[in-house]
């Protein structure tokens, strides 16, 4: 059987397991266990065999016979991508990690052509998400999703059974970018913008499945604004409740982007009328 050696440099200090989760987010969490308990992980050229402190710039390297997760494309033409992004997996670069989903896009294009961001989704959030593949396609997709041309559902599980069981929530959104938070209020406030998030409840229970439709597109806006109405995200602990967490065993957040529509007069011909679906993983 084949063995692998996955290379990762700490973006940030941490665990052995917490760094490698960060650096190789398309390696299964499984694979890294059982790497960290056959001693088959090495951290700065030397063995280990316990989750260690990790510091910043420290190299690592894994051995292992378990693939890479790959990242599912979805549709793609001459000016635009549309991918299954990975939980865990950021949608692009920032300082605590250097794997992201625009460096996998631009490692895929092999010199080519750099496809561009247009969106975001959280870390933990899973889902779809389109790529410019050019800066034309980029500017159009831009306008497209400034002036709400594209519709956007999600899939969640949330604790508690909402009331009612369909609605349409309004609210104001406040963001700490020093605490990377936001704080949602009922009335607007100083530096407030105003949010609105559509639920429908699908299957209702101590945990309810929902479809979230987006009406505006602001940070955390989903986890917050569910939370804010009393029925967080399962396995958020940041907006959420970390004891409810615990008590279903949630292993990450379950919150995925499982629709992306397009109207008829989206200025790219090859998404015009187009809707993109895909199951959640939970």
């Amino acid at each position: 059987m084949a063995v692998d050696a996955d290379h990762a440099q700490a973006g940030q200090a941490g665990s052995v397991l917490g760094v490698l989760g960060r650096e190789l987010p398309l390696l299964p969490g499984a694979a890294l266990h059982r790497a960290l308990k056959q001693r088959d992980i090495r951290l700065n050229g030397l063995r280990v065999s316990s989750n260690v402190q990790v510091r910043l710039g420290d190299e690592l390297v894994v051995f292992t016979s378990v693939p890479m997760q790959e990242v599912p494309v979805v549709y793609e033409d001459a000016d635009c991508l549309v991918v299954n992004k990975p939980a865990g997996l950021n949608t692009d670069d920032n300082a605590s990690s250097h794997a992201s989903l625009i460096s996998w896009a631009h490692a895929r294009a092999q010199g080519g052509t750099a496809p561009c961001l247009v969106h975001r989704l959280d870390n933990r959030t899973c889902g779809l998400v389109i790529l410019a593949q050019n800066p034309q396609a980029q500017d159009a997709l831009a306008e497209v999703f400034r002036h709400g041309g594209v519709d956007r559902e999600y899939t969640a599980l949330v604790l508690g059974r909402p009331q009612p069981s369909a609605s349409i929530l309004t609210a104001w959104l406040v963001k700490d970018a020093a605490a990377a938070r936001v704080k949602i209020y009922d009335r607007e406030r100083p530096g407030s913008r105003r949010i609105v998030t559509e639920y429908d409840t699908l299957a209702p229970g101590k945990v309810s499945r929902l479809r979230i439709t987006l009406h505006t597109g602001r940070t955390h806006q989903i986890r917050a604004h569910m939370a804010f109405a009393g029925t967080p995200v399962l396995g958020d602990d940041a907006y959420g409740d970390r004891t409810a967490n615990r008590a279903q065993c949630a292993r990450g957040l379950k919150l995925c982007a499982s629709a992306l529509g397009f109207r008829d007069d989206c200025p790219l011909i090859g998404l015009r009328g187009r809707r993109f679906e895909i199951d959640a993983p939970f």
